[in-house]
């Protein structure tokens, strides 16, 4: 039976921890969203789980979404975002330091390569492995590419590795073919049905995850209780089509003609053709189908390990993915509904209070203090996320927050864009949620705008009702917000490791 230590030296029964961010997914292409994607594993899984209808992540990108998921803290607390440093500063304790300070065995497997030493995300975990960008088209390999163990005391974390020039070129060739995804997914298909020519990968992004995250349990002795982080890329943009999963070679070429690169989509004065971005959406929802199937898999792996039962699961998303909704494709900058929004999922051990519905808003920032209640561990730093567990019979007491930081720190883009896109893009603001309430302020201008969520397309409040008193509060706790994040203290970061994010369509 797993144990951790407790209070005056008790011991009882602690839970193995899993935590799956799909990245990319949002909120209403998931069950229990708007227009959900049929997955018959995940709709199972519901009965077990609290779901958490309003959910918002605190961030439309990864970087500071996953810093916050590790620390409990906002992106101004925690200073891991665009207008500040792109590595999380040490100082700032992660779940995984402090689960594995009471006995828990701490694995990291992310099929995203900023989840890694690199970004700072990883400290803590015993093993962390993580994938190469070249995975999102290269879907064969049977090993992890990136592996990282935990510094012994007194050693530092690894520097990334310079890129060479044929590095270099690989990333700069990707893009180009992202212009032109054709090629990019003959290529990909080629290759894959050569390597594996029975389909054991499953055509999946990464499929080495299931079975390391198999090998690992296996490994662990049974009284030991474990933590584990997974990040699966599927939903995350580029999206390739294979020849033989079209009706025809006329269909397959209407989806994988249009460019997918993100500069291509964005820097023009007018976004792609409706027909255009509905096909991606399509393809989008392919993909978030076939998710089901991989969390079937990681379910299972528990279940042969004799865990599943005593296994708390946060499932969940970073940020969500816009296809032309207010001029934006993909994620990043803005704090619009479509990249905010995520699905939220707990399941407690046993499945205790499976198929309750939470109250008031949750995000992904509350996995820390869930975990940390679940596992009788009290947090080192007070976060500013709340345990779970309490929001099924409690309302949130303070509004959710969000930043979007826009995208002029993002320099190659921003000179890319037209004074028009700029305008449009660069709206560095803060969201506040509360009740069926959302107020937006614009970090740079101070103006303010509210809606009202409470159906499934969001209205914009009238003048005189941001004038309420308790819209007012709301908005001075946005506005508490704003200092930090423009003046932010940048944290030292390689100009390798700099490049390296900007070359994933980040900056």
């Amino acid at each position: 039976m797993n144990t951790v230590n407790q209070d005056a030296g008790a011991r009882k029964p602690a839970p193995d921890v899993l935590v799956v961010v799909m990245d990319c997914v949002r909120a209403s292409d998931f069950p229990g969203g708007s227009d959900p994607v049929r997955m018959p594993f995940v709709e199972r899984l519901r009965s077990e789980c609290i779901s958490f209808p309003r959910a918002a992540s605190v961030a439309p990108w990864t970087l500071p979404s996953h810093a916050s998921l590790f620390t409990g803290l906002y992106p101004w607390e925690h200073g891991c975002h665009g207008r500040g440093g792109l590595r999380l500063d040490r100082r700032f304790e992660r779940l995984p330091q402090q689960l594995r300070s009471q006995g828990y065995r701490t694995l990291s497997l992310s099929a995203n390569p900023m989840i890694s030493p690199y970004y700072g995300l990883v400290d803590g975990f015993d093993i962390a492995e993580w994938g190469g960008w070249w995975e999102q088209v290269y879907r064969t390999k049977a090993s992890p590419p990136r592996a990282y163990e935990a510094p012994a005391a007194g050693r530092p974390a690894p520097d990334p590795p310079v890129r060479s020039r044929r590095s270099h070129a690989a990333r700069a060739f990707k893009t180009m073919l992202t212009r032109v995804p054709a090629v990019l997914a003959l290529g990909d298909s080629v290759v894959r049905h050569t390597v594996d020519p029975y389909g054991r990968g499953v055509g999946n992004m990464n499929p080495w995850i299931e079975p390391e995250l198999g090998r690992w349990l296996a490994r662990q002795p049974s009284e030991r209780p474990t933590f584990c982080f997974i990040n699966l890329l599927d939903a995350h943009e580029p999206y390739i089509l294979d020849p033989s999963g079209s009706d025809s070679l006329m269909e397959w070429w209407r989806f994988m003609r249009i460019p997918q690169d993100v500069l291509a989509l964005l820097v023009t004065p007018t976004p792609p053709p409706a027909e255009d971005l509905h096909r991606l959406h399509e393809l989008y929802r392919r993909a978030i189908a076939a998710l089901d199937r991989r969390l079937e898999r990681i379910v299972e792996i528990y279940r042969r390990a004799g865990r599943w039962e005593n296994t708390l699961l946060l499932l969940t998303s970073d940020h969500g993915q816009a296809f032309g909704e207010h001029g934006m494709v993909w994620h990043g900058v803005r704090t619009d509904e479509e990249m905010l929004r995520v699905p939220l999922m707990l399941r407690l051990p046993r499945g205790e209070l499976g198929g309750a519905t939470g109250r008031g808003w949750a995000s992904p920032i509350d996995a820390m203090p869930t975990v940390l209640e679940a596992a009788g561990v009290s947090p080192s730093v007070p976060p500013s996320g709340v345990p779970l567990q309490r929001l099924v019979t409690e309302s949130r007491a303070a509004p959710l927050l969000s930043a979007g930081d826009g995208t002029e720190w993002n320099r190659p883009f921003w000179y890319a864009l037209s004074p028009q896109r700029r305008t449009e893009l660069n709206l560095f603001s803060i969201a506040a949620y509360i009740g069926p309430v959302k107020v937006v302020v614009n970090a740079l201008t101070g103006e303010v705008r509210g809606y009202d969520l409470s159906s499934d397309a969001p209205a914009e409040l009238p003048p005189h009702r941001l004038n309420e008193t308790n819209i007012q509060a709301v908005v001075q706790q946005a506005r508490q917000a704003i200092p930090p994040l423009l003046h932010a203290t940048s944290i030292g970061v390689s100009t390798e490791t700099d490049q390296r994010l900007r070359s994933w369509g980040y900056g």
